[in-house]
Formats: structure tokens, sequence, C-alpha cells
């Protein structure tokens, strides 16, 4: 029994069928916007550091100015802590200490960021 191709619908078919083969061999993809990889979609800002917290809260910290100034990024804002001590950080609301691989940050609105730790990405 032979399958006829016609029309639009049957050369539509066609260039799914080919595609899909294509896609197959591993060095096509047909996805246009680049490598889908979930670990590049969270890693943050460029040059930064991802702390995670207890209750699954996490933030970002990315040094500038040779550790005299530091970028926290939040979920819902970003704002720039100058250094004040030897691993502290403020703005004169939030306070952000850094010790190690561990941090603690009071965002001075009382959001909990408790137990903060580096976040080693898995290989």
């Amino acid at each position: 029994m032979a399958v006829r191709l016609t029309g639009w619908s049957g050369k539509f078919l066609l260039l799914v069928l080919m595609a899909s083969m294509l896609s197959a061999c591993g060095g096509f993809s047909l996805w246009p916007f680049g490598e889908d990889d979930a670990d590049v979609r969270s890693r943050g800002p460029a040059g930064s550091t991802e702390y995670v917290c207890d209750k699954g809260r996490k933030f970002y910290v990315r040094l500038q100015d040779g550790g005299n100034a530091a970028w926290l990024v939040l979920p819902d804002r970003e704002v720039l802590l100058n250094k004040t001590e030897a691993g502290q950080y403020s703005n004169s609301i939030a306070k952000l200490e850094i010790e190690g691989e561990t941090a603690t940050l009071d965002d001075g609105y009382k959001h909990d960021y408790d137990n903060c730790k580096v976040n080693q990405p898995t290989k």
C-alpha cells in the first residue's frame, strides 16, 4: 500500500518528517534561541556569585571596584552596597556580611535570608 502526499498538507508533513530526521543527527536543532540548557538560565547576572538560603530564597552578589562595593541582586531589586568593614557591605538599609562560602543578609525589609551559602553548580 502506497501513500500519496499531495497538496500543501502533504508537503508540510514531508517537511516535518525531514526536519525530525535532521534533528536526530545530534548536530542540528530546530530551537532558534540557542542551547536549551536549564543551567544557563539559572546562572544569574554575569560575574556574580549565587547564594542559596533557607526557605529556598536566593540572591546574587557581584563585587566591584576591587571589592570596595557589591551589587546585591534580589528577586525584586538591585542595590549597590559600599564596603563598611572587612567582608561587610551596606547602604544604611541593607547589610551584607560575607565570610568565606557563607553570607548573612539583612535586606532591611524583614525578609528571611538565613543560612546562606554559595551555590556550587553541579557538573
